[in-house]
């Protein structure tokens, strides 16, 4: 059967400023039907562009980017949501860029596709660090918009599931656990959910003092949007190689043990869950360092950090990259911030009684810098090469091995879409974790096949985090 035509609604609102005027308001509903020219929040050139290319560029940016994208089969009817979150590490993207069309997805999985927006960066902390997690509100709100106005476009409101990758994968992780959210939300897809918890009161003091000498003390809600974004900047420096300068924190929404695998899984409204990452998440991060910039103490050092029995770790790393202390720092990074955190996640979930399943997706950028790097699989899902082609990460990516790569991953994504883990495809060969058989699968060009859970490599937590899981997982 041939896939439906599709149709477009962009620039879709979901939502206006209760206080216009007020750049840090929360959201009510629009007006009924109301759009305009797709745009995005506010932001500075992304720290991946080179891996994905200048389309975020190309929107014009708006503080009131209150919008949504939506894709439905022409004549739709009562079909499952797929609810796309976009990812950029919480200071850029947006749910609006050509990157998201989801009319592939839409007319392969008979489903509608939603792509939204969110405030960004200081735009979304009221000004300061530590204060509104406004972009979780946002996401709060449309989905609100999704539950009374989704019906029109043919889906249905009760079989919404969420897809986020990056950021946006903290956001869906988040929303899967918010009482408020209970209803709303039918299942859960995580792509590329790194270990990042929420920022606590004291990670927060010290870049709320840094904005606030950027601004001289000036009323955040009333100066020029440059300076909000040079302030962003300036904690983005000051934290660099130590993680990420602007992010959500914990308060009375968003629960501090968010990550505790154990709290997580007893909170998460949901009973299904699909985890995926890729084989060197940290690749987008190092990637255009040279290799000289790497030797093997530092490889050494992160490791006696992040895991309990560096050397089985260091020597499973070697093996893979016997060469190059940068890849093998690449994989470090990779193992202990995504793969052994949705290991763990799983396992939890699975324990709470529900389902769950990891999968690593494997294929590789021709660029030896890139791999399989954050994000790289995102194109692949949404199947629209077009719409990637200044995209550097897809260089001598040949046109078979896109689609059959890709032909694999949105039969799995489209299948949990539309009906959960019943409704993967057998050929597919992926089924929740068992407690009996507890295991993995990879995804290339080939398909998909069983590899060992990295459970097998106990990452270690650290500090307040590593407190919290010990207390509350």
């Amino acid at each position: 059967m041939s896939p439906r035509a599709v149709q477009a609604f962009r620039g879709i609102h979901y939502g206006r400023p209760a206080n216009p005027g007020d750049r840090f308001s929360t959201l009510v509903d629009p007006a009924p039907g109301e759009r305009s020219e797709p745009a995005a929040f506010p932001q500075l050139p992304g720290g991946l562009d080179w891996l994905l290319g200048p389309a975020l560029a190309e929107l014009p940016q708006r503080e009131d980017a209150f919008q949504l994208n939506v894709f439905a089969p022409e004549g739709a009817s009562g079909l499952p949501v797929l609810f796309y979150i976009p990812g950029g590490a919480f200071i850029s993207g947006a749910g609006t860029v050509r990157w998201y069309d989801g009319g592939r997805l839409a007319a392969e999985g008979s489903c509608v596709v939603v792509s939204v927006n969110y405030r960004l960066g200081m735009l979304s902390h009221a000004g300061e660090i530590g204060g509104g997690n406004l972009g979780l509100s946002d996401l709060v709100q449309a989905l609100r918009w999704v539950r009374g106005n989704i019906a029109s476009y043919g889906g249905d409101a009760g079989k919404v599931t969420l897809v986020g990758q990056s950021a946006g994968a903290f956001y869906a992780f988040a929303l899967s656990q918010l009482e408020e959210t209970r209803g709303m939300v039918a299942r859960t897809a995580l792509l590329s959910l790194a270990f990042q918890p929420p920022l606590d009161t004291a990670e927060t003091a010290g870049r709320r003092a840094l904005a606030a000498d950027v601004l001289e003390g000036k009323d955040p809600s009333a100066v020029g949007i440059n300076r909000l974004l040079e302030a962003q900047a300036r904690i983005g420096r000051a934290h660099a190689g130590k993680g990420l300068g602007i992010m959500p924190s914990a308060d009375e929404t968003m629960p501090a043990d968010l990550f505790a695998p154990g709290a997580a899984a007893r909170r998460l409204h949901v009973d299904e869950l699909l985890l995926t990452h890729t084989a060197s998440e940290a690749s987008a991060f190092l990637g255009q360092a040279p290799e000289a910039a790497f030797d093997p103490s530092a490889v050494a050092g992160f490791l006696r950090a992040h895991f309990e029995d560096p050397q089985a770790v260091g020597t499973h790393l070697a093996a893979l990259n016997p060469e190059s202390p940068k890849a093998q720092l690449a994989g470090a990074m990779t193992l202990h911030q995504f793969e052994t955190y949705a290991t763990e996640l799983a396992l939890a979930v699975q324990a709470a009684g529900r389902k769950a399943a990891c999968v690593r997706f494997e294929h590789a950028a021709r660029d030896v810098r890139m791999g399989a790097a954050h994000g790289f699989d995102v194109p692949f899902l949404f199947g629209n090469r077009l719409d990637w082609a200044d995209s550097p990460m897809l260089e001598g990516t040949i046109e078979e091995e896109f689609e059959a790569v890709g032909a694999h991953l949105r039969s799995l994504v489209l299948g949990f879409v539309n009906e959960g883990w019943g409704g993967v495809p057998n050929s597919t060969g992926v089924r929740p974790l068992n407690g009996a058989d507890p295991h993995g699968y990879a995804l290339d060009a080939r398909g998909v096949r069983r590899v060992p859970l990295a459970d097998r490599f106990a990452a270690k937590r650290g500090g307040a985090e590593r407190r919290r899981r010990q207390l509350t997982g």
